[in-house]
């Protein structure tokens, strides 16, 4: 998902946004692009914007809603040839 964060203010405001979110969700990946957030986790679009506006800040817009699970996904490789 990508969300637009109103009144976002610098490496602070960022940093208080990363962990409102990961108190939501662990093990989420979270990408900022001022004012821009993306967000590959389990958390739903609401989970994310309660928790942003948690923490005092506003989501303006929601651009893109695709929840991305960000789950580790184990993919065994073929067995080598001996």
């Amino acid at each position: 998902m990508k969300l637009r964060i109103d009144g976002l203010r610098g490496d602070d405001g960022i940093r208080t946004i990363i962990d409102a979110l990961l108190d939501v969700d662990l093990g989420a990946r979270i990408n900022f692009d001022a004012p821009l957030v993306s967000i590959a986790g389990r958390m739903t679009v609401d989970d994310a914007s309660a928790a942003i506006e948690r923490s005092g800040y506003q989501v303006t817009s929601i651009i893109d809603r695709t929840l991305v699970d960000a789950g580790f996904r184990y993919k065994p490789h073929d067995k080598p040839a001996y």
